[in-house]
């Protein structure tokens, strides 16, 4: 995606190739620019990717800084403030707009085109952002975010007025996700977009489950999509203590009420999602090895031990059984030829 935003730095900011300090979450192929000053220094980490520009800024400042920045464009950004030992603050230079950055708060902006200021206190600061493509947000998808629908259509109507969402929690599984998609991006492999997206979106679906839509969809059921959200996304990866995290419930809680709502234990109705997930590709794959690196398992033995106890047979056996269910699911090729 095309960078839509540009910052000056005061006259005595200098570029460095052997910068004082490294960055906390270094990302794999970004490209990356330090900044020094008498007082100040700043790193910049960004990677251009079709469906999302990443742009990480990490500051470690001795004194208060104003940065003037500029966007050529309105655009959508989802904000992550890692780390701030005291909120930073943008500003738009002649609207009535101000928003601040606050450590553990995720949020989703629209900026319009204009002038801004970033104020940078002192301390250590780390914030990380997307500009995101609005197609993402296309319906019938959109109909669980609706707290950004008035975001997506000032990007898609390039609104003068700036706007911003409801914040979110910034946890340990969000911050896992991120480090994740850092150390995973290379544009030198086929899929690396692919791999972006899915991460992406990824961490936008994780986002909506911290913001609460009144009401509309019980605890239990929030818990149910979530984990199938990230069964399809971690495969056996999946802890039940990152979905209680998510959702501001212990473990135990959770379970008790899966049991009571539905018969059965969360746990089991994590391995019901793993299993399924497993016989939707295990066909289609021709090295159980493949299939056991896809789902999660760190060797075939882990998948072995996990189908045999679910279903009492071998991962070839499962294999075969679910290409014999495939080939009864398509038409007869013998009663169509009947026809012509």
């Amino acid at each position: 995606m095309e960078r839509s935003y540009d910052f000056v730095l005061p006259q005595e900011y200098e570029p460095v190739t052997s910068p004082p300090q490294r960055p906390v979450y270094p990302i794999r192929n970004a490209q990356v620019q330090h900044w020094q000053s008498v007082h100040n220094c700043i790193c910049e980490q960004t990677f251009d990717g079709r469906y999302g520009y990443l742009y990480y800024y990490e500051f470690w400042m001795e004194h208060e800084e104003n940065i003037p920045i500029y966007t050529s464009m309105g655009d959508l950004h989802l904000t992550y403030p890692l780390l701030s030992e005291s909120p930073l603050r943008q500003s738009h230079y002649t609207q009535n707009f101000v928003t601040e950055f606050v450590e553990g708060r995720g949020a989703y902006l629209y900026l319009a085109k204009g002038e801004y200021r970033l104020t940078v206190p002192k301390g250590h600061h780390i914030l990380v952002g997307f500009i995101l493509d609005a197609g993402l947000f296309r319906p019938p998808a959109n109909r669980h975010f609706s707290f950004l629908e008035h975001l997506v259509q000032a990007k898609k109507n390039q609104s003068a007025l700036s706007g911003r969402s409801v914040t979110f929690h910034v946890g340990d599984v969000t911050i896992r996700q991120l480090q994740l998609l850092f150390s995973k991006i290379n544009p030198n492999i086929l899929d690396n977009e692919h791999m972006i997206l899915k991460q992406l979106i990824f961490l936008i679906q994780l986002s909506r489950f911290k913001i609460s839509e009144d009401g509309k969809e019980k605890l239990i059921d929030q818990a149910r999509n979530l984990l199938q959200m990230m069964v399809l996304h971690q495969g056996a990866q999946v802890r039940l203590s990152d979905i209680a995290q998510v959702l501001s419930k212990s473990r135990d809680y959770i379970n008790e009420e899966h049991k009571k709502t539905y018969g059965c234990t969360f746990h089991a109705y994590r391995n019901q999602m793993l299993l399924e997930y497993i016989a939707s590709i295990i066909v289609g794959n021709e090295k159980l090895a493949i299939t056991a690196e896809e789902c999660g398992f760190s060797s075939i033995t882990e998948l072995h031990k996990f189908i045999k106890t679910q279903t009492g047979l071998t991962p070839l056996s499962f294999k075969q059984q679910q290409q014999y269910v495939s080939n009864k699911s398509l038409p007869d090729s013998g009663a169509q030829d009947s026809y012509f």
